[in-house]
């Protein structure tokens, strides 16, 4: 019978050439989200010719629900979609025609089994925005910033994030994470994979986002969407050189008035990085060799995480809701135990003297962070209102003790160093802000207005040790105090007409800062207004074609730890160093892309920064030490060419491949040379690559395979050179699809290592880091409850906070 309708179908079409007309629509379910893979069967209306149920065309969505059909002619037709698990509709439907979203009903019977089904991660590509949906895919089964790193265009590298080469603002459920960027990944780490929407790359924010937000990562984590309750438990074990745990449990209720959701993770984790530095030094010509250094750095860090979060949402009314949030993260007594080995060599390359270095320290870290958000909806016209206050507090404790022995090339003790620091940091941050979405007749405008007051206060205590007497040494002591005040206003405006859109808008942000030193008095006494504008447009070519072109300019204020003046110690000869004279980088960001058929994205962009914020090695050739110093680099250069393509291959396969071919170009401070300036630059690939297979769909089995490489990159003064990581896992559900177990080997071949080099002028240093990237993952997951509920888990984050 199939056989024959196909040939009918063939035949028809054959002779009715010519006479084609188009019928499109939308397939979702009852919350709106789109249904992919559901069958679009088209017929006509029954007669003695054609019996009931003979098609003549037919389909299925895509990953967004969407499809189209070629009819024979324009004529009236019966539509018929279906989809496993809900009831089908059935409709007349005269052709040509575009048709309003089509809801398919859930069966009842069926509601467990469908809500559980695993798919392949989809991506939506719109103007200066990708959304990555990982909802019920093999993706969710890590944890959060396992998905992060397999997002399209994400770098997880040498415990930093990056998207085009830049730190972004970390947003979730588009709130602002007040934590550092080694706070943001241990805190991702935490966080389960399965309450995960989707990840959003907003590489052009609009004027709504503060003026500090270049690119935003907002996550996005799931709504509910039923009563009841349920709750979860979940552990992860990782194997490297050393073992390391993570265990949670979560619990949600939810009832016509209030959600309630609370959770909480512990992560005992023991990690090894093992660096290997080659510093070539400079007689004062600088152009002859005076000596060599190599240095052999292993370190081994012990630490347990904890982080419990509680969320409490109230529908007060049907037009007013309220939110109350804590989240509490908390790092007690992290050990970092430093052995450093190094050989001096004269110019000839003969052994000339060693010294071995131990170091010993302890960091306590404890972030409690508060929010209230109140949502009021306005008028007829559906105004939205949303006010929010936000408290965050933050210590950081940091002790360190550092001993040294240096050796005659012969191995004799020649003499012995040692020392020990005590540092302090305590911020406390407020931010209160309300913004209004109004509703127009050609378009919706955002305004709003913030204010934020930042103040940390940071001491350090240095001691030299002679023998059994501890000596506070002044010159090498500090207190150094920061304020901050943002008053920050912004408009933005959003049309869509035909087939254009545009976004514009603009932000304005009085700052005020000053940093006090002890020992070096005022050093930053900042007051200055700056304003922020965005502006994009975008036009529809047809049903397959759009092109778009942007504008956004942005501001990236130093880190609070980099204004911080003090010194972390690898060594005597070998420390990290803040800059309290640092001033804030601005970018400009011109863009031009084109999008084929939701499936090929094409980007073009420059980047244009002024006084970027770097951490760069100077090595000084005189005392031969080296200095990794926060900085402004005075012009930085970014172009670059992006491809992305992401596509159900079969109903079983999803594919979706990343590339970024670059031109990077910084010009900084040459602060150890007798020339001002000095330039570095690199052509770099970065290309990513993530398959996705659903191996049995009935036995919930699923897999995926992501694979990263990147040529060249530059940061600072430094050229990054040849990442490669290839990663896979295995997901099995059972127990009626609530639990599953996940296996999986993160960089199978152990080459995500990264090697960079600082060579300029008088300047020449190669660093080698390899991190414990080769890791094996066994993870279980039991969900128990009512499994129709999605939870509100979400974390108060803030613009300010992620400087800490």
């Amino acid at each position: 019978m199939r056989v024959t309708a196909i040939l009918f179908f063939l035949l028809f079409s054959a002779f009715t050439f010519g006479q084609e007309s188009l019928i499109s629509g939308r397939v979702v379910e009852n919350s709106g989200e789109a249904i992919s893979f559901a069958t679009i069967l088209i017929s006509e209306t029954p007669t003695e010719e054609i019996p009931e149920g003979a098609f003549i065309a037919g389909t299925t969505s895509d990953y967004e629900g969407n499809f189209n059909i070629i009819t024979p002619a324009a004529s009236l037709y019966i539509v018929t979609i279906s989809y496993l698990g809900f009831t089908p509709k059935v409709i007349e439907v005269t052709a040509p025609k575009t048709l309003d979203d089509l809801t398919l009903e859930r069966v009842a019977e069926a509601l467990e089994e469908a809500v559980i089904v695993v798919k392949g991660p989809t991506i939506k590509k719109e103007p200066g925005k990708l959304t990555f949906n990982v909802e019920k895919t093999s993706l969710s089964t890590g944890s959060t910033l396992d998905i992060l790193s397999k997002t399209p265009g994400v770098v997880v590298a040498n415990n930093r994030i990056t998207v085009k080469n830049i730190s972004p603002v970390v947003f979730i459920n588009n709130k602002r994470v007040y934590l550092s960027q080694s706070e943001v990944i241990s805190l991702l780490q935490n966080v389960d994979g399965e309450i995960i929407k989707s990840i959003e790359v907003i590489t052009q924010p609009s004027a709504k986002y503060d003026a500090e937000a270049g690119t935003v990562l907002n996550i996005i984590t799931s709504k509910a969407v039923s009563v009841g309750y349920k709750g979860s438990v979940n552990g992860t074990y990782e194997q490297a050189t050393f073992a390391k745990y993570r265990l949670g449990t979560s619990h949600f209720y939810k009832n016509d008035w209030v959600n309630l959701f609370g959770s909480y993770s512990v992560s005992p984790r023991k990690e090894l990085k093992q660096d290997e530095n080659n510093s070539r030094f400079f007689n004062p010509d600088e152009v002859t060799t005076k000596s060599f250094r190599d240095s052999y750095f292993e370190k081994t860090t012990q630490k347990t995480s904890h982080q419990a979060n509680i969320v409490a949402d109230f529908t007060l009314d049907e037009n007013q809701s309220l939110s109350v949030s804590a989240t509490a993260f908390f790092n007690p007594n992290e050990e970092y135990r430093n052995k450093v080995n190094s050989l001096n060599y004269n110019a000839a390359r003969q052994l000339d003297s060693t010294f071995v270095t131990h170091s010993d320290f302890k960091n306590e870290q404890a972030n409690i962070s508060l929010n209230v958000e109140h949502v009021t909806t306005i008028g007829e016209k559906g105004v939205s209102a949303t006010s929010n206050i936000n408290y965050i507090t933050y210590n950081n404790e940091r002790d360190q003790f550092v001993d040294t022995n240096y050796f005659l090339a012969n191995g004799q003790l020649n003499r012995n160093s040692s020392f020990e620091t005590a540092a302090l940091q305590e911020s406390n941050i407020v931010t209160a802000q309300t913004d209004f979405v109004i509703p127009l007749k050609s378009g919706n405008l955002e305004t709003g207005l913030k204010y934020s007051n930042i103040s940390t206060d940071s001491g350090l205590d240095y001691f030299d040790i002679n023998g059994a007497t501890t000596t506070l040494n002044g010159p090498l002591s500090d207190f150094f105090k920061y304020t901050e005040d943002i008053f920050a206003g912004y408009i933005n405006y959003d049309r869509d007409w035909g087939k254009w859109a545009i976004n514009v808008g603009t932000r304005g942000e009085h700052t005020a800062v000053k940093g006090d030193s002890r020992s070096l008095g005022t050093v930053n006494n900042q007051n200055y207004f700056k304003l922020f504008p965005n502006a994009s447009i975008s036009r529809t070519i047809n049903e397959k074609n759009s092109v778009n072109i942007g504008y956004v300019r942005r501001i990236h204020r130093p880190r609070y730890q980099s204004l911080n003046p003090f010194k972390y110690f690898i060594n005597e000869s070998n420390f990290n160093e803040g800059n309290p004279n640092l001033v804030p980088a601005i970018d400009d960001k011109f863009s031009v892309g084109y999008n084929f058929n939701n499936t090929w994205f094409l980007d073009a962009y420059y980047i244009h920064t002024n006084d970027g914020l770097e951490v760069i090695t100077y090595q000084n050739n005189q005392n031969n030490t080296l200095q990794n110093i926060d900085t402004n680099v005075p012009e930085g250069h970014n172009f670059s060419f992006d491809i992305v393509y992401a596509s159900p291959i079969k109903t079983w396969w999803y594919l979706q491949v990343v590339t970024s071919t670059f031109y990077l170009k910084n010009t900084f401070n040459a602060l150890q040379s007798s020339q001002e300036t000095a330039s570095v630059d690199a052509f770099g690939l970065y290309a990513q690559m993530y398959s996705g297979l659903t191996l049995s769909r009935s036995a919930g089995l699923t897999s995926d395979v992501t694979a990263l490489y990147i040529s060249n990159l530059i940061y600072g003064a430094a050229e990054y050179n040849n990442q490669f990581n290839i990663s896979f896992s295995l997901r099995k559900s059972f127990w009626k699809k609530q639990a599953s177990v996940t296996l999986g080997v993160d960089d199978i071949f152990n080459k995500n290592n990264v090697a960079l080099a600082t060579q300029y002028l008088n300047q020449d240093s190669r660093f080698f880091a390899r991190p414990e990237s080769r890791l094996f993952r066994l993870g279980f997951k039991y969900n128990f409850g009512n499994a129709r509920l999605r939870d509100n888990n979400k974390t108060t984050s803030t613009d300010e906070g992620d400087r800490l």
